[in-house]
């Protein structure tokens, strides 16, 4: 095999490799998010205000919501939680919502979420479909 056809073939898959350790980064939060509250208990929230903030670089500057809440623990003692996801809407004071917290210390409490990095997926997902389609089309070209 010539270098020629070899770079057609590197190449590509080079960016494939990189679109797979893109992909595998963006969603590697929500794995140890979900490994660090195994064994967390699932409860229901009663939104009492939200905290009006920033989220960092990832919130391109735009407002954003994360609600407070109270809920009640396994042995019927109420607890007051702060979301630590924001998103772009504020909930509305009184309604339920789903939140887990750690059964040995209940002042731990989250929403449950899976945590996204969004423009990081949707790059390494082009990168990894160029990468292979190339990979594809050059080794039945070059072959």
């Amino acid at each position: 095999m010539d270098s020629v056809k070899l770079i057609f073939i590197v190449l590509p898959g080079l960016f494939l490799a990189l679109g797979l350790i893109l992909v595998g980064m963006s969603l590697a939060p929500s794995f140890r998010r979900r490994a660090s509250t195994r064994g967390w208990v699932e409860a229901s929230a009663t939104v009492t205000g939200n905290l009006h903030g920033r989220d960092g670089h990832g919130s391109n500057g735009r407002n954003r919501f994360a609600p407070s809440f109270e809920f009640d623990d396994a042995a019927g003692k109420r607890w007051l939680g702060q979301s630590d996801i924001y998103g772009p809407d504020q909930e509305i004071i009184g309604n339920a919502i789903p939140v887990r917290y750690n059964p040995a210390n209940p002042a731990e409490s989250t929403r449950p979420g899976f945590l996204v990095a969004k423009g990081r997926l949707s790059t390494g997902l082009i990168l990894v479909l160029f990468g292979a389609g190339a990979i594809t089309i050059f080794g039945t070209l070059l072959w």
